[in-house]
């Protein structure tokens, strides 16, 4: 009886042993990402602080030992906006790498076969630079807000992508969201890009800008409408969303509605700057061409006649009146107005009479007598 005890006993400090070195082994491993990931992300922020530094004062000092126009072009932009020369470089660097890093991991194999759950090493390490990244330009943009336009939208943008991307590497999973946000980047890259050439003052009416603009549209529409949408249609038809966890899925939907409204309003912006540089570039190309050939074309301007048929018309008498109650009164035409015949004038729409007019700029004509109402 006391050996089955003693043995009973035994048998469950063994037990409690083992369980103790499994629950001593699981925090350490839970641990192990979340330290690395904290690692990579500080380390990604001290990097870009670096790159904001001293990227752009370095590319300005190795332009300007060149004497061309736009060295001098640079060298001014800098002296005049420094700040916003430096976080263009800044994130010009990490878009490239960002979107070099979102091809990457779209042309792999684990991306279709686990896009939802146990995120691979390698993409949790990029996921710790992008996240990084936009913690650094969350606060660069909060310093810079005077000096950017539309910063209350960028704040909460890059606020709601650190969030989404530190869930993603605190949960592992979601991975299909962290590539197609990667894939972004390659719109913000031309966007950048276009911002950075019209601060150069390049000619907006150009061949080259308006190249720009197609461009940027073309590339918009496939990576923040085609690419996500077939991504996700892909992802979806194999595997249900409901599989994740309840911080993961509210994520998920909330990324799905969230990007769709910023997805919307980036290829609203990039279709009206093409429309825009069409019209100019139309109307720059029209009005270069010789005068005499303007009325042989078919896109001609409406209304457009050459000088030899414009009409001539006589100028209208300007009429300052001395009543100071004259701003009360309803808005009136005087197209008809006869400057040597005026006795009376018709208000529209409530038939009040105006104040005398005394002054009469063209022929300093006076009328002493009431004005009657019609």
């Amino acid at each position: 009886m006391r050996q089955s005890i003693g043995s009973r006993i035994k048998t469950t400090n063994n037990n409690l042993d083992q369980a103790s070195d499994r629950s001593s082994s699981l925090p350490s491993h839970i641990m192990q990402l979340p330290l690395t990931a904290v690692l990579v992300t500080s380390l990604t922020i001290n990097a870009s602080t670096g790159i904001f530094f001293f990227l752009a004062p370095t590319t300005i000092f190795i332009f300007s030992k060149c004497d061309n126009q736009l060295s001098l072009r640079l060298s001014k932009l800098y002296e005049e906006k420094s700040s916003v020369v430096r976080k263009l470089c800044r994130d010009q660097t990490f878009s490239i790498l960002h979107f070099c890093c979102g091809l990457y991991c779209i042309s792999s194999k684990v991306t279709f076969d686990k896009p939802l759950h146990d995120t691979p090493s390698n993409f949790l390490f990029i996921f710790c630079v992008y996240l990084g990244n936009y913690i650094f330009k969350f606060f660069q943009d909060l310093l810079l807000k005077s000096k950017l336009p539309l910063y209350k939208i960028n704040l909460l943008h890059h606020f709601v992508t650190a969030s989404t991307f530190s869930v993603l590497v605190t949960y592992r999973q979601n991975a299909i969201l962290g590539v197609i946000g990667l894939l972004f980047e390659g719109s913000v890259l031309l966007f950048d890009f276009c911002t950075l050439v019209r601060l150069l003052g390049a000619n907006k009416n150009g061949i080259f800008f308006l190249n720009i603009s197609i461009v940027r549209f073309v590339v918009t529409i496939l990576l923040r409408a085609v690419c996500p949408i077939a991504l996700l249609a892909l992802t979806l038809s194999r595997n249900s969303p409901l599989s994740l966890g309840y911080v993961p899925l509210g994520f998920f939907f909330m990324n799905v509605v969230f990007f769709s409204m910023i997805n919307g309003w980036h290829m609203k912006a990039s279709f009206d700057s093409l429309k825009k540089r069409l019209l100019a570039w139309r109307l720059t190309y029209y009005y270069s061409r010789p005068e005499e050939n303007r009325g042989h074309n078919g896109t001609e301007l409406n209304n457009f006649t050459t000088p030899s048929q414009s009409i001539a018309r006589p100028a209208l008498p300007v009429i300052i009146p001395t009543d100071n109650n004259f701003r009360l009164c309803s808005p009136v035409s005087n197209v008809n107005m006869n400057s040597e015949e005026i006795s009376n004038i018709a208000v529209s729409r409530r038939e009040r009479t105006l104040p005398q007019i005394s002054a009469i700029i063209n022929d300093n004509f006076v009328v002493d007598g009431p004005i009657e109402q019609v």
